[in-house]
């Protein structure tokens, strides 16, 4: 009887254990469409962070427009985010750079996310390049480079749309 009792007992065990638990992946809050609120009339941008660990920036001023995906990771209260090439030719800009030089405006002014390829529109790829953000209350805050001091400006979204 103990015998049928100690297999019982093992086979109970091998069932349980061979269970698969389900990860609990708690949800971040950093999961939403944000919008820009900084920039004055007609600039607007939109940030959205999906669950699947992507992200889609989409945006324009007056004729300009530029978009950009990719992935994101969270670090403690930091979200990253990294851009994905895309495969067409298009004009090319580091997501968060304000201030250059009159060289350095020499040498983007022909950036392309493909080396000599020919753009066929006027669509630019905002590249996103280790971009870090924090939240401060409600709104999402882009941490600037240190090395990027020559403006006050701050690159924040917060959750709703700004009121024109």
């Amino acid at each position: 009887m103990k015998l049928i009792q100690y297999k019982l007992g093992i086979l109970i065990l091998i069932l349980f254990s061979s269970c698969k638990k389900e990860r609990v992946e708690k949800k971040s809050v950093f999961i939403k469409t944000w919008y820009d609120t900084e920039r004055v009339v007609p600039y607007t941008a939109t940030l959205i962070i999906n669950k699947d660990h992507t992200f889609k920036f989409t945006g324009g001023a007056c004729t300009a427009r530029f978009y950009s995906n990719g992935k994101w990771i969270e670090k403690k209260d930091t979200l990253i985010l990294n851009s994905g090439f895309p495969k067409e030719c298009l004009n090319l800009r580091e997501f968060g750079r304000m201030c250059y030089s009159n060289e350095e405006i020499e040498n983007i002014r022909f950036l392309k996310t493909k080396a000599g390829c020919e753009v066929k529109n006027d669509d630019e790829f905002e590249n996103f390049r280790d971009a870090k953000f924090y939240l401060r209350n409600d709104s999402l805050i882009f941490k600037k480079d240190k090395k990027e001091n020559c403006t006050e400006y701050e690159i924040r979204f917060y959750k709703a749309k700004k009121v024109r």
